[in-house]
């Protein structure tokens, strides 16, 4: 089997085994993310960042490593993806997570919100800016963003007429829902979690977390 499809077939360790000894390549980081060896996968894409420091998803990439390993500089790389690539919505996306995980909810706010105008049918950031919102007690705001990413999904609404749950979970890489799961799988990263799941997948995902 080749190494792409022994990473599509999951066998991460198994791409590592044969990629480690070659050349830095996306993929020999990826499956080292995938593995969560941080550090291993940092040290990947700052040699590809070396080769190509006009990237802007290598330091995306990075950050990721850097926010796992507890760098708190790794905010800067994700400010240098959005530099260098100032209309992609998703690298609004990751860095509004990484703020709202380290604290500055607001910042996060601010940058969900200018990923939706980069690509307003993006129905995780409809969901992530939802609870953002809620965390700041703009239960109102949340509701309506909770229902617009329903609808993009093609998933009926919780009841509006009922408190949503205050409590923040994660499933996925900054991937949250609005109805608390009796069980919460350990976080993960965001751009892991949406290439894990189609459109599909992901609408399955929402309908089990609500039962």
């Amino acid at each position: 089997m080749e190494v792409q499809g022994l990473f599509d077939a999951g066998k991460y360790e198994e791409v590592i085994a044969h990629l480690q000894d070659s050349e830095p390549s996306e993929l020999l980081a990826f499956a080292y993310q995938k593995s969560k060896k941080w550090e291993d996968a940092m040290n990947v894409w700052n040699l590809l960042i070396s080769a190509s420091p006009q990237r802007a998803d290598y330091y995306n990439e990075r950050g990721v490593c850097k926010f796992n390993l507890r760098f708190k500089h790794s905010i800067q790389d994700f400010d240098k993806a959005i530099e260098l690539e100032p209309t992609n919505s998703y690298f609004y996306s990751c860095r509004a997570y990484i703020k709202d995980k380290t604290g500055d909810t607001e910042g996060s706010v601010a940058d969900y919100t200018k990923a939706l105008e980069l690509d307003p049918e993006d129905a995780i950031t409809l969901n992530n800016l939802g609870l953002a919102e809620q965390k700041l007690g703009y239960t109102a705001k949340a509701r309506e963003r909770f229902k617009n990413s329903d609808d993009l999904l093609g998933i009926k609404s919780l009841d509006t007429s009922k408190d949503i749950d205050t409590e923040i979970t994660e499933n996925g890489i900054g991937t949250s829902t609005h109805k608390t799961p009796s069980k919460v799988p350990k976080p993960t990263l965001w751009d892991e979690f949406k290439k894990m799941l189609s459109v599909q997948g992901f609408k399955g995902f929402l309908k089990e977390l609500r039962k």
